[in-house]
């Protein structure tokens, strides 16, 4: 397997998954990984060529945040775009059998939910845009050079070794001003979450399958911004003062969104993917959790 992004979150997290079935794993990514997999040091924005074989190639290799998109929207661009169609090269070049490409349901913007997988992509930030039109590199490498293509539009994704997200973010300023907590938009923002076993479960599941195409992977519930903030405030003992910042705008303050880009609901239909027999293992309140007390234990995994 080669995992490009095999340094960030789920990267990490799906490198050590691997290597514990006794898979042979090599991570790209710019910076050396903590999982201890053997890797290559390289910016993807360049070309990568690998003398080797390789069955399966997993991208991961992203900016997971909305805002930084959007206030670096032509940077976050051309980088995501080079570095997704560099990875479909080395797919095609290293005879890849199939290439798996992490997506978001941000592709489908402010749709009805929950959203199903044929529902049309209209993205509303950068961060969805990109990875619309890196679905689309991907389904191309796949039509013309025979690759399997497999798109997971994976929901938010907690718990283990966290480093990025509104439950990390949450954390940080309580521990910095146990008194306060600042909330961006009006907190009625709503998420599904999955616990990162349920989300590692989901890629062996299509992988077992031989799933090709699109799947979105989410959980069968979601909770708003209010909820995250409880679970959080209460896991640690708190009760602090909520701080609501509605930025400026004022159609953001009138639908109650955090800043341009923000999704209200994020709640994909992940019936397609249960069909294949795989199901979450707790429900979007019990994964945000599991995750605050996973990053307070200071869990490795």
């Amino acid at each position: 397997y080669v995992v490009a992004g095999g340094s960030g979150y789920l990267g990490e997290h799906l490198a050590r998954r691997l290597m514990s079935k006794g898979e042979e794993v090599l991570v790209v990514d710019r910076y050396p990984p903590r999982s201890g997999a053997p890797h290559v040091v390289h910016d993807l924005r360049e070309p990568l060529t690998l003398d080797v074989e390789v069955p399966v190639i997993y991208h991961l290799a992203a900016n997971p945040s909305v805002r930084a998109t959007m206030e670096e929207s032509r940077a976050r661009f051309e980088e995501e775009l080079k570095v997704t169609l560099n990875v479909a090269e080395l797919a095609r070049t290293t005879d890849a059998e199939l290439l798996v490409y992490v997506s978001s349901p941000a592709v489908y913007g402010d749709a009805p939910t929950p959203t199903p997988e044929s529902a049309p992509l209209r993205p509303i930030s950068f961060h969805g845009l990109n990875k619309a039109l890196s679905e689309g590199v991907v389904d191309f490498y796949a039509r013309n050079y025979g690759i399997r293509s497999l798109i997971i539009r994976l929901t938010n994704v907690a718990g283990g070794a966290m480093t990025h997200g509104v439950i990390v973010d949450f954390i940080r300023r309580l521990r910095a001003n146990p008194r306060e907590l600042e909330i961006y938009g009006d907190g009625t923002q709503g998420r599904s979450y999955l616990y990162i076993d349920d989300a590692l479960r989901a890629f062996e599941v299509l992988e077992e399958r031989r799933a090709a195409g699109v799947y979105n992977a989410g959980n069968d519930d979601w909770v708003s911004v209010n909820e995250v903030a409880s679970i959080v405030s209460s896991t640690m003992g708190l009760e602090p003062r909520i701080k609501y910042n509605r930025c400026t705008m004022e159609v953001r303050e009138a639908i109650g969104v955090g800043w341009p880009g923000d999704i209200r609901l994020v709640f994909p239909d992940s019936s397609k993917l249960k069909s294949l027999g795989w199901a979450p293992s707790m429900g979007s309140r019990e994964a945000v959790a599991r995750a605050v007390r996973d990053i307070l234990g200071g869990s490795p995994s």
